[in-house]
């Protein structure tokens, strides 16, 4: 018989997993935050802003390095001509005794 999740209230926690889709796979952290997984997201951002910049003297790419991290990652399809993707998703973390037997 399948494993069923408890009527009784249970230990949980929300989980954030910060995601890039890139066109060599998919990178994805583990946070207890979600202003950790905003990190990530743009700590990702910032470390490859660089390869997707054509030309350092031109004012678009300049613009896109004054961009604060959200509005970075918010640019990011754009600034990647829709080849890549960053976003959070939110899960539950369950203890083992959310579980009946």
């Amino acid at each position: 018989m399948p494993a069923t999740l408890k009527i009784r209230p249970i230990v949980q926690q929300t989980v954030w997993i910060a995601k890039w889709v890139h066109n060599h796979g998919e990178d994805m952290t583990i946070h207890t935050t979600e202003a950790g997984a905003r990190k990530q997201l743009a700590a990702w951002a910032r470390e490859t802003l660089d390869d997707w910049s054509s030309d350092p003297h031109d004012e678009w790419d300049k613009e896109h390095a004054k961009l604060d991290d959200e509005g970075l990652v918010k640019a990011w399809p754009q600034i990647t001509g829709e080849a890549e993707s960053l976003y959070i998703e939110d899960h539950l973390l369950y203890s083992a005794d959310a579980w009946a037997k």
